[in-house]
């Protein structure tokens, strides 16, 4: 983890020192950053398994596949749904048209499998490597430590973003802190289906529940944050309901490793379509 996040924080601070605005590519080819130091780490200590295991790329067949990814997704975007309905029935907010909406509809298939070439890079590296890594701590300490890391790597960039006036701090700040609860959601989903890929789709839906909100601009920082603590606690929930389900199957294919693996790897480190999705 301190290679990766050395790394975020010396190009974040390049961009800074030479006063470049942090470019759309970097957001996107930065999410790599977390997978090019676990195949690293893979490649030096030489782990049994090789990045199908430690990244969790066995999908089960194609049934598992569609099935645990269209299901993660659709548990996304009924947690960003009713996120949205507190702050919608106190009329601080106003909902997206019907007509907006229905155009990310059509689209969001095609979305979601462009962008997953970009959180590919994350998930195999968080919910991936990372996940695997701390797995005999069990599933909430592991999870949790891993979703405080990937926010963690975001603090870099979406401070200098802030910094450079991209995205407002108020954006910066709560995009960051919903990290942890998405993060949960995802490790969680990984953990469900014993596969990574429901992870790397449900990362690449893209919107956020903000995105659900017209006025989303002139909300006041209070409902900012009532709205980011509604999600954290639906995320945290959904998390909590996938990860009660996980079957027998699953929690052997990822179960602990051997404590000499994990004592050989533990001290080696293994992360926007719209203005609130910046980094996620």
């Amino acid at each position: 983890m301190s290679i990766v996040m050395g790394a975020i924080m010396a190009i974040c601070a390049v961009f800074l020192a030479v006063g470049a605005t942090i470019p759309e590519w970097f957001v996107i080819a930065g999410r790599w950053l977390p997978a090019l130091v676990s195949l690293l780490v893979l490649r030096v200590v030489a782990l049994p398994g090789g990045p199908v295991r430690w990244w969790a790329l066995r999908a089960g067949g194609w049934r598992q596949l569609l099935g645990g990814s269209a299901l993660t997704i659709l548990a996304l975007l009924t947690v960003y749904v009713l996120s949205v309905l507190p702050v919608l029935i106190l009329g601080t907010a106003q909902p997206q048209p019907a007509a907006a909406l229905g155009q990310v509809a059509l689209a969001l298939i095609p979305t979601i499998v462009l962008f997953s070439l970009s959180t590919f890079g994350e998930e195999v590296g968080w919910r991936g490597f990372l996940q695997r890594t701390l797995a005999d701590r069990g599933f909430w300490r592991a999870s949790l430590t891993v979703a405080a890391a990937w926010a963690a790597f975001h603090v870099p960039l979406h401070g200098a973003m802030a910094i450079q006036g991209t995205i407002p701090w108020l954006i910066a700040a709560t995009s960051t802190v919903g990290l942890i609860p998405l993060g949960l959601f995802l490790s969680a989903a990984v953990v469900r289906f014993g596969s990574v890929w429901p992870a790397v789709f449900a990362h690449a839906v893209p919107l956020s529940a903000l995105n659900l909100i017209s006025n989303a601009g002139d909300l006041p920082p209070g409902t900012h944050w009532i709205l980011t603590a509604v999600t954290a606690v639906l995320l945290t929930g959904a998390a909590a309901l996938l990860a009660r389900r996980q079957p027998a199957a699953d929690s052997a294919r990822n179960g602990r490793m051997p404590s000499s693996t994990t004592s050989a790897i533990g001290r080696v480190p293994p992360s926007s379509n719209q203005r609130s999705n910046a980094a996620k």
